[in-house]
């Protein structure tokens, strides 16, 4: 099943923006023909690259470009991060280019830069609309082009998580959760996003995971939360005032987690017999609300700083002509209060990633 966002219009467009982060099902074929062999040599060599240890003959980039559909977004935000702090360490002269969710002004802006870079990194608004004009840039200028996010005709590879699987992660969370703490009852409530064919994953992820520990789980209601906080207390509110027996909430992003926790306080329910799952965890919201240890108990991380990381090295590899599979697969893991130190430490400035730590999540079989 491929991820296909069909932004038929300028609003499904801003949602799919703000939630594309991360988001693919399953890869697509791109401009790349690379054997299962090389293709898996070149995803290990990616995942094990230091900036400090790299083969004599390799040489760097001097620039590189990441072309973003929605720069002011928390996940962009740290994304961005990750690849100017990596891109640091090689040296590499790294700038960012935010379309703003304008389809013409993306094109526009990697034609632009494929004269001046060595390497694109590339978040398309529209991935099919965009297949055309990538490939050809490929084709033209023989530069590696790093998709994040979703695939697009003409990439050397996708570097984005499995929502699929994330879901399921924290699904089989929420299962274990409710067998412990609700005598095995769980009926949730899904505040999702039906536009998307990702978002879409996560929910269907959500609900596998949950029913693999507990057959008789319900899905008592799915809501189209279209990502938004404001939308999703609203929609949540209804679907709480029919189904009151709700005791679990699942959000396909942070927004949507912390909407439906929102709308189910403001009926006042009983927030001690309630389990708040949600998606993400990009921003400071999600791992504050998952430390006051309120109902708000398990996300799935999607670590941008660290996808961040993983752009900049499957660039590097690419210049130097390694093979890369159609997809490198970014980790995911259900965080906790009991695990974000884990993967994060919290400082005056926020919440700095773990790297180490978040390597180390293994990625075998969500594909």
């Amino acid at each position: 099943m491929k991820s296909s966002i069909g932004f038929r219009a300028r609003r499904l467009g801003q949602i799919g923006a703000l939630l594309a982060a991360g988001m693919l099902i399953v890869p697509v074929a791109m401009a790349q023909d690379a054997t299962p062999n090389a293709a898996a040599e070149g995803d290990a060599i990616v995942r094990a690259m230091d900036p400090n240890n790299l083969p004599e003959e390799w040489k760097i980039p001097a620039k590189v470009t990441h072309v973003t559909n929605y720069g002011v977004h928390e996940w962009y935000q740290n994304l961005i991060k990750g690849e100017e702090a990596r891109a640091a360490e090689y040296g590499i002269d790294f700038s960012q280019v935010d379309a703003n969710l304008d389809l013409q002004a993306s094109l526009a802006a990697v034609e632009e830069v494929a004269g001046q870079v060595d390497v694109i990194n590339f978040t398309p608004v529209n991935e099919e609309a965009s297949g055309p004009t990538i490939t050809k840039i490929a084709k033209d200028t023989g530069k590696p082009i790093i998709c994040e996010s979703s695939p697009t005709e003409g990439c050397t590879t996708l570097v984005s998580i499995d929502d699929f699987a994330a879901g399921f992660k924290v699904g089989e969370w929420a299962g274990n959760y409710a067998k412990e703490n609700f005598d095995g009852a769980a009926r949730a409530l899904d505040v999702g996003l039906p536009a998307l064919t990702t978002t879409v994953a996560r929910s269907e992820g959500f609900a596998a995971g949950l029913k693999s520990v507990l057959p008789d789980a319900q899905i008592v209601a799915s809501v189209d939360g279209k990502g938004l906080k404001d939308e999703a207390v609203k929609v949540a509110g209804d679907a709480l005032t029919a189904n009151p027996d709700v005791n679990i909430i699942f959000g396909i992003n942070d927004d949507s987690a912390l909407g439906g926790l929102q709308a189910f306080e403001s009926q006042g329910g009983d927030t001690a017999q309630l389990l708040v799952v949600g998606f993400g965890c990009e921003g400071n919201a999600c791992k504050d609300a998952l430390m006051e240890g309120g109902p708000y108990k398990v996300s799935a991380a999607m670590f941008p700083e660290y996808q961040g990381r993983l752009l900049i090295d499957a660039g590097v590899a690419a210049f130097n002509d390694v093979t890369l599979p159609a997809h490198i697969v970014a980790p995911t893991a259900a965080v906790t209060a009991d695990n974000l130190g884990d993967y994060y430490t919290k400082g005056d400035e926020g919440y700095a990633a773990n790297f180490d730590a978040i390597a180390k999540i293994s990625v075998e079989g969500e594909k």
